[in-house]
Order: C-alpha cells, then sequence, then structure tokens
C-alpha cells in the first residue's frame, strides 16, 4: 500500500536536520522493497527560523493542493507552510488532507527511524477494522525504552492509558525488552499480526491492541482519520490529543495495534520542552478532563471522576499542584463545546466504556502479556 509520511514542525530545523536523513532513508528503502510509493509532508507551524529555506535546498515542493510528481524509486518531497502557529492537532490534520495515500505515518520531527520500521506496520492494515498501528520506541540519548504497548482500565475516577505492556519471547518465557534491535531480532519478537506470540497450549493474543496509538510516530488509516474529524481542535495547543483520537476510535468500533518490529528513537519532549513546564502542565491537565468529559457516559464512572476530581481540587495547595485547580477552571470555561462534542460522540459510539476497558482485561490476562507500570518491575 502506498504511504504518506507527515512530519509537523515548528522552529525545528535543527532537528529536521538530524533526524529527517533517517525518514528519507526508510520511505526510499519502502518504495524499493514493496514496490509502492510514497511521499514525505512537512508541515511547518508558523516557525521563525529558516526550517522552509533549508527544505526547498533538499528539494521538497510547496503542497498547494496541486499534484507533485512522485519519482518511482524515490519518495515524493513536499512541504505547507502554516502563516500562524496554530499547534500540533491542527497542523497534523492539514498534513493529513494534503496526503495523497491511504496510509499516513505521523512521526514527530525529533524522532529516527529504522530503516525497515515501514513494512511491518503496513502489514497490520490488512485488517478492515484497524485505525492505527504504533511503533516500539527508544529514548534516543539514554537508549531506554519509553514506548511500547499500551493497556487501558478505569480506575480511581480516570482512565488510565499508560501502564504498558511486554510480550513473553517466542521460546524463551522472558519479556523480550532489549534495548538495541537487530532486524532479525525485530522480526523474531511478532511474526505478524495473525500469528500466536508463544509455543505451547495456552491462548494467545491475535493482535497486539493498544490504547492509543502515539502521535509521535504510528500509521493511521486515512480514510477512517479524516471521517472521525482528526485530532479534536479542542485540546489545542498540545498534548492528549492523540489518546483523545484513539479512545474515540475504539468507541467507533475500531483497533489500534502495537507493532514491535517497527523501531524509533525519540528525543523525547524537544519541541514542547522549549515552552514553561507550568503552562505545559496546566494545559495537559486541562486536556485530560476534557477528555474524560467528552467521553465517560458510564453513571457510575462518570460519579467517580467527578469526586476525585473534588477531592483533587480540595488537595492540590497540599500536593503542591497549585495548578491543577487553573486546569479545572480552563476545561470549565469550555463546557458549551465539551457538551456538544459529547452529542456528537453518543451519536457515532458502538462500544461503551466498559466493552472497550474488557478489551484490555482480557487481552491482559493473557499468559504471554507481562503489564507494567516501571520497566524495572520486568528486567
Amino acid at each position: 500500500m502506498d504511504v504518506s509520511i507527515v512530519i509537523p514542525t515548528w522552529n525545528g530545523l535543527s532537528l529536521l536536520q538530524q533526524f529527517l536523513p533517517s525518514v528519507l532513508a526508510a520511505a526510499t528503502h519502502y518504495i524499493s522493497s514493496s514496490n509502492a510509493l510514497a511521499e514525505i509532508i512537512v508541515v511547518d507551524d508558523g516557525s521563525a527560523d529558516a526550517t522552509v529555506d533549508w527544505l526547498r535546498e533538499q528539494g521538497f515542493v510547496e503542497n498547494d493542493d496541486s499534484k507533485v510528481e512522485t519519482e518511482v524509486r524515490r519518495p515524493a518531497l513536499k512541504f505547507a507552510m502554516n502563516k500562524t502557529n496554530l499547534g500540533f492537532g491542527e497542523t497534523c490534520n492539514r498534513g493529513f488532507e494534503l496526503a495523497e495515500y491511504p496510509l499516513v505515518f505521523l512521526l514527530n520531527n525529533d524522532v529516527e527511524v529504522d530503516v525497515d520500521c515501514i513494512v511491518p506496520l503496513v502489514e497490520n492494515f490488512r485488517e478492515p477494522s484497524l485505525f492505527a498501528a504504533h511503533c516500539r520506541v527508544f529514548e534516543f540519548d539514554s537508549g531506554r525504552e519509553c514506548g511500547t504497548g499500551k493497556l487501558g482500565s478505569f480506575t480511581r475516577g480516570f482512565i488510565r492509558v499508560h501502564r504498558s505492556y511486554a510480550v513473553l519471547a517466542p521460546g524463551t518465557g522472558a519479556p523480550n525488552l532489549q534495548s538495541t534491535l537487530s532486524s532479525g531480532e525485530r522480526r523474531a519478537i511478532q511474526p505478524g499480526p495473525d500469528v500466536a506470540l508463544t509455543g505451547g497450549e495456552a491462548h494467545n493474543p491475535r493482535r497486539l491492541y493498544s490504547m492509543f496509538a502515539g502521535g509521535g510516530s504510528a500509521m493511521f488509516d486515512r480514510q477512517k482519520f479524516l471521517a472521525m474529524g482528526g485530532f479534536d481542535l479542542l485540546l489545542s495547543p498540545f498534548y492528549w490529543e492523540d489518546v483523545e483520537l484513539s479512545y474515540r476510535a475504539w468507541k467507533r468500533g475500531f483497533e489500534i495495534v502495537y507493532e514491535p518490529r517497527s523501531v524509533t528513537r525519540h528525543r523525547v519532549s524537544s519541541t514542547i520542552g522549549k515552552l514553561g513546564r507550568r503552562k505545559v502542565r496546566v494545559i495537559e491537565q486541562r486536556n485530560r478532563l476534557i477528555y474524560h468529559w467528552i467521553h465517560l457516559r458510564n453513571v457510575g464512572m462518570m460519579a467517580s471522576h467527578v469526586a476525585w476530581v473534588a477531592v483533587l481540587g480540595l488537595t492540590a495547595p497540599l500536593r503542591l499542584e497549585p495548578g491543577f485547580l487553573s486546569s479545572v477552571m480552563a476545561a470549565l470555561r469550555k463546557l458549551p463545546a465539551i457538551r456538544r462534542r459529547r452529542r456528537e460522540e453518543k451519536q457515532s459510539q458502538t462500544r461503551t466504556d466498559r466493552e472497550v476497558f474488557e478489551i484490555f482485561k482480557v487481552f491482559e490476562s493473557d499468559p504471554s502479556v507481562v503489564a507494567y507500570d516501571d520497566l524495572r518491575e520486568v528486567q
């Protein structure tokens, strides 16, 4: 299948110079190994640096909604510009709209990709219900694993989305947690989306389900993405867009999977790290609340959520988290838009909250799945 690679960027010239060559190499490798087409679209979000001039020097052509000819053996190189800074979600949405091909590989500008990472992601889309597949991620500087499959549940008033899991390596009975992997080792982790992961008679999960596909290195079905409205601009300028979109997809009957054969390395928070920590934290907490207020429909879960928000608000000064109250107030100011989004999602959902969490409960019960909160628990 043909693939569009979309990279949003903001004042990230040095990051593009460092990491874009790996993306170009991976796209070229995919074209030569699969006889498919590929394109790379960089969407500049109102940068003040020389990103656009550098892209032109590298052969990128401005995508003004007209077709750019693609060479048979090389990816088409395109860019688009936002006149002002619009934020992550809106910039990504524009990239999806400009993309020509049915699968979109969304990458942060600070991500290095393995040369053979695209094919395994594409293989998962043989399943018609698939919405997204995401990569296995390591920290660029330390080499520590920082992105793997994510389990979903509801506890203490909130939807939990960041609990990780590892899969027992075939024939060893031990989690596969190498910090560096050869291509042969990557192939051994998971032979394909329909193949059992371990030997013996124990039931094995058919697919490596994941609660959300992180927007930094995940592939999406473009048609489904656009039909669902893309990233929700209520969450602008950043954070929780990918989590909200993924839960929206699960509740609409689609699936998201983790593809450990596709490996990337991420220089974490290279862009958002430039902003004030307190401001970022307030936005993050606000968007987490908005996500719950749009999607939680189970009466008991919503009552638990409201109670926990009240407790956290009252204890915020004692916990040295005064910004939480600012987050609550910021979310409350968006209540009219949140109510509108709740009505829209009610009409579109085909799964309940409990049904989504049951999928992950059954998945986690498999003996080949090892859940953990801290990687040190299973090393």
